[in-house]
């Protein structure tokens, strides 16, 4: 499969030597390309992100707009930001670019209820005019991951 996100069966890890704070080793894969990430289970458990992706995925097919996978979520009380993968669909391709989502940068109080809210706009160069990270997969390979959800 082109596109997928997940947990991967591995032992939790725990970052910095705390032993009060698992992470969760998962894969996304974008076409070709896999990339791995450690999600803190300090608030969120497994089953939190995996919900959060489902909804991610719905809405993106539903409404063909924008959503975001969170891989990292702390929230604004004891963390500084989040870790998520925008979305983006154009035509038939969907655009996937890693952001960190600092809250103070944030014009008005961060609220994972309408996390999608604070997604800006698909930019694909930088204000240098470099051109910004971003893999594509095809929306088909997206809708065929949802319908196995």
């Amino acid at each position: 499969m082109a596109f997928s996100i997940a947990f991967e069966k591995k032992p939790l890890s725990y970052p910095y030597d705390d032993r009060t704070t698992p992470a969760a080793s998962g894969l996304l894969t974008l076409g070709s390309a896999r990339v791995g990430f450690l999600a803190s289970l300090y608030q969120w458990k497994v089953e939190d992100y995996e919900g959060q992706w489902k909804q991610a995925i719905t809405v993106l097919l539903n409404e063909k707009k924008k959503a975001a996978l969170i891989t990292t979520y702390g929230s604004p009380d004891i963390a500084s930001h989040l870790e998520w993968w925008p979305m983006y669909v154009v035509g038939d391709i969907v655009y996937f670019q890693n952001h960190l989502l600092f809250y103070e940068q944030l014009p008005t109080q961060f609220s994972i209820e309408n996390a999608f809210s604070f997604l800006r706009d698909r930019i694909s160069v930088n204000e240098e005019g470099r051109p910004i990270s971003e893999w594509e997969v095809r929306l088909a390979e997206v809708e065929e991951f949802g319908r196995s959800l």
